[in-house]
């Protein structure tokens, strides 16, 4: 063995697709930091509407599910938070249904995606 031998490279985690782009993404990023895609993470989710009716609406149903929820755009969206879920290819697809189908049962809603803690 040579003074400076060849580490094997670590090879990348395959991640099953989620059906969206930045999903699998993000998923591929997660699951290269240590803990993988087992570990829970700070997963934080945003969400859009048109009106201050909407955002209470959307506030009430995200709490009612376990998220933690504060108030942005002048009372007119939210954001989503929990620190207790692994980030995994079931829980993304999950819970974007969640938000997404929340979003969508308000005027002016829009789900704007995701982000999770790297470590």
């Amino acid at each position: 063995m040579g003074l400076f031998s060849r580490r094997s490279k670590r090879s990348a985690a395959v991640v099953p697709a989620t059906g969206n782009a930045d999903d699998d993404h993000l998923l591929a990023l997660l699951a290269s930091t240590p803990g993988g895609l087992d570990a829970p993470r700070d997963w934080i989710h945003y969400l859009y509407c048109a009106t201050g009716d909407g955002a209470a609406a959307m506030e009430r149903a995200a709490v009612a599910a376990g998220w933690t929820v504060r108030r942005v755009h002048e009372g007119e969206g939210i954001v989503a938070s929990r620190q207790d879920l692994a980030v995994t290819p079931v829980a993304v697809v999950e819970t974007r249904e969640f938000f997404e189908a929340l979003a969508a049962s308000v005027e002016g809603g829009e789900y704007d995606g995701w982000e999770a803690s790297a470590g």
